[in-house]
């Protein structure tokens, strides 16, 4: 009985260490949800200024949705260049301006990319190349990658945008490894005189759904200070990686 007493006694023991052990960790770097939008291509002789409209559904982890937005000005001058605001997301992002958290300028003449943070006001200059923008390449009506995805086509005929003639297409995504799960829809609506896609629209089973609609569309030529890098900005330049000669 004493011995039986003893070892209820280590074991109460056992379990005051436990609960009164520190449990630590380094910090959490936590996750950075983002999306990708509109892709704006520099291309000469298309000048316009317009604002870009987003709406992204999120499903959450208690399986409630959620729906955020935001309007961002892009911009494009006769030589090529590209501007664009970042802003951040919002329940009520579509009926009043957002903070700006980045502002990005393309400049294919110099050959850089200048990432401007609102937050550190630090502007990071890469140097790259950039492809100018040509035909669009016809896709196939069914395609299947190497992964085992399978992209179904198909055209949903012309319409016009803001007096800007663009052709849709609907792209269907399913995949054996998802089984029964809803496939990965994606809409475009694409205008061959500015070379982007005007309408976006995505619907992921894991991601929810994003809309990307640009809108207040004016071909005249921008304010040229739009391209302008901000002041009193740290500019850092970031010098391009090496190619090391292979022998």
């Amino acid at each position: 009985m004493r011995r039986l007493s003893l070892l209820y006694a280590m074991s109460f023991a056992a379990l005051a260490v436990g609960a009164g052990a520190q449990m630590q960790h380094a910090p959490d770097g936590g996750t950075r949800e983002m999306i990708q939008s509109i892709d704006v291509p520099t291309k000469a002789g298309a000048p316009f200024r317009a604002q870009v409209v987003t709406s992204w559904k999120r499903r959450l982890e208690d399986g409630t949705e959620t729906t955020i937005y935001n309007r961002r000005t892009i911009a494009r001058d006769s030589t090529g260049r590209v501007f664009q605001e970042r802003r951040i997301f919002r329940p009520d992002g579509n009926t009043r301006a957002t903070m700006v958290n980045e502002m990005d300028y393309y400049d294919p003449s110099m050959k850089t990319t200048t990432v401007c943070h609102t937050q550190t006001r630090q502007c990071m200059v890469y140097h790259r190349n950039f492809a100018e923008v040509g035909d669009v390449a016809q896709l196939p009506a069914t395609q299947t990658l190497p992964n085992g995805v399978k992209i179904t086509r198909e055209s949903l005929g012309t319409n016009r945008i803001e007096d800007l003639q663009v052709t849709g297409m609907r792209e269907i995504r399913t995949s054996e490894r998802m089984g029964d799960a809803e496939p990965t829809v994606k809409e475009f609506w694409y205008s061959p005189r500015l070379g982007m896609n005007l309408v976006v629209k995505r619907f992921e089973p894991r991601g929810g759904a994003e809309n990307f609609n640009v809108e207040k569309i004016d071909q005249t030529e921008p304010d040229a200070s739009l391209f302008n890098l901000p002041r009193a900005y740290q500019v850092i330049d970031i010098p391009a990686p090496q190619t090391i000669a292979q022998h």
